[in-house]
């Protein structure tokens, strides 16, 4: 029969695994050779968990309107670099050379949280498929998207011979990106089963802020005050999914598919260190991220 639900609403768990483009900067290197022992690409997240959720309501003749939401949570990274017999480590020149001095252990550190919400208007078409026996949705939509990133990233060096002493160096970064974006949505429904997919695009404006602790050397001595640098950049997002649907009932049924997500024109953590000996710097923005994995949960139409 013709689907005929007004209602829906959608709740997934999200297994997701990510690629930063970042700057490949060099962060820990040798301290008589000048050799990269450690680079922000060495900094790789390993698959987080988060959660998607959508309701929406339609007229199944003409179209609708739809809220969403999902969160990715807990991605961290982290490197631990040691030195060798033959040379000690350093943060990159010309500011390595100030603040630590034969540097023994160094433990990097990489945390993030993405957050996005989105509101849709949409158009329906609707064909009946007679030699499948199937029915065949199409929702081109049109609406509001945000997205959130928060981002932290330290480099812990231990240094000297003659006494211990760590010396921290930490950077926060924050993204509050705004704007439109366009799509469309198929679903092609028979029996107990449907197919499911979406493709999104939007522009969205990024209101970004990076923030760095002040710096005290391995002598106990301020190396570079705190600073907060903010900016704007125009960055772009692009949501794919495709997911199978299996109806346990005339409500409720079962969701699995594949996600990728693509976001640039952020202010990534890593590529805020600054190893200048400046007192101050701007923001380095233009960095970017691809998510990517499976997602698994229920969906309710009525």
């Amino acid at each position: 029969a013709e689907p005929l639900w007004t209602d829906y609403a959608i709740t997934e768990a999200l297994f997701w695994g990510r690629d930063n483009q970042a700057a490949n900067r060099p962060l820990i290197v040798g301290e008589d050779t000048g050799a990269t022992i450690a680079s922000v690409r060495d900094l790789q997240f390993p698959v987080a968990a988060g959660v998607r959720s959508f309701y929406g309501r339609r007229n199944p003749n003409e179209g609708g309107w739809e809220i969403g939401y999902f969160g990715v949570y807990g991605m961290s990274a982290s490197e631990f670099v040691t030195a060798t017999a033959d040379d000690f480590i350093q943060v990159a020149p010309p500011l390595g050379d100030n603040l630590t001095d034969q540097g023994e252990t160094a433990r990097l550190r990489y945390n993030s949280l993405v957050n996005s919400a989105e509101a849709n208007l949409f158009r329906t078409w609707q064909e009946w498929r007679p030699s499948s026996g199937s029915w065949l949705t199409v929702d081109w939509l049109a609406g509001f998207r945000y997205i959130g990133v928060e981002e932290t990233a330290a480099i812990d060096m231990n240094c000297c011979v003659l006494d211990e002493v760590e010396v921290p160096y930490r950077v926060r970064s924050r993204n509050n990106m705004f704007g439109g974006q366009v799509g469309s949505r198929a679903r092609w429904t028979w029996n107990r089963w449907a197919l499911e997919g979406w493709a999104k695009v939007g522009l969205l404006g990024n209101a970004q802020t990076q923030l760095q602790d002040a710096l005290i050397d391995y002598k106990f001595e301020p190396t570079r005050p705190a600073w907060k640098t903010s900016g704007a950049e125009v960055g772009f997002v692009g949501d794919l999914n495709v997911s199978a649907v299996y109806r346990l009932n005339d409500v409720w049924g079962i969701r699995a598919g594949y996600s990728t997500v693509w976001i640039t024109g952020l202010a990534l953590a890593p590529d805020q260190f600054d190893f200048t000996d400046t007192d101050f710097a701007g923001i380095a923005g233009g960095g970017g991220m691809f998510l990517s994995g499976a997602n698994l949960g229920l969906e309710a139409r009525w």
